[in-house]
């Protein structure tokens, strides 16, 4: 009764061992100015090591005689260029599992889509690619505008010969305030003394003619 189970169990093992390696590439686009480098990286996934690793260029847009310029073949022993590649333009770096292409000197014609691979025999394994743009001036983004706030004047409490330079000097105006309270307590004040004055005066000299 246990003869299903390990047979299904076996080949789920066997599914896993024999899943095809995976290329992870980046970046995915890459803008670059001339006369610059540019490094680009593929990671191979897999059980197994020691692929040969190739790296391709795909012009943009497809040239009609060419689409795929091969660049770089490298493995554990040697490293290999194609025709017409000049070896000091493309330096490639390499382990069991990973390869690094260094693209030196670059020029607008270097534009288009780097591509790394690999044969899993009988197939060849490709990753998705990265993007290489490269132009004569980078674009510039504009600086972020800031929100400028008024300041706010400070007034100089302390009086001074000098000239005023830190802002108008604002110790008259607590003072003025201070002038204008007593003012307006003392005008009824003045009313008041004044209208007991006027009606003293009357009183006596009511009093007088009465007294005649």
């Amino acid at each position: 009764m246990q003869l299903p189970w390990l047979s299904l169990l076996f080949s789920v093992q066997i599914a896993g061992i024999s899943r095809g390696p995976v290329i992870i590439q980046s970046p995915e686009t890459l803008l670059v100015q001339t006369d610059k480098e540019a490094k680009l990286f593929c990671e191979i996934r897999s059980s197994k090591s020691n692929y040969g690793i190739f790296w391709f260029r795909l012009i943009t847009p497809p040239n009609p005689d060419n689409h795929y310029q091969f660049l770089v073949h490298s493995d554990s022993k040697s490293v290999s260029h194609g025709e017409g590649i000049i070896s000091e333009h493309f330096i490639v770096s390499s382990d069991p599992y990973r390869s690094t292409l260094r693209l030196l000197n670059l020029k607008p014609s270097d534009s288009g889509i780097y591509i790394c691979t690999i044969i899993d025999s009988p197939k060849l394994v490709f990753g998705r690619g990265t993007q290489v743009n490269v132009v004569d001036i980078l674009p510039t983004t504009p600086a972020p505008t800031k929100k400028t706030t008024p300041k706010r004047k400070v007034c100089n409490t302390k009086p001074s010969n000098s000239v005023q330079k830190n802002g108008p000097f604002c110790s008259a105006l607590p003072l003025s305030l201070l002038m204008g309270c007593i003012m307006t307590l003392l005008i009824p004040l003045i009313v008041i003394i004044r209208q007991n004055y006027l009606w003293n005066v009357a009183r006596r000299h009511f009093v007088k003619q009465l007294q005649r």
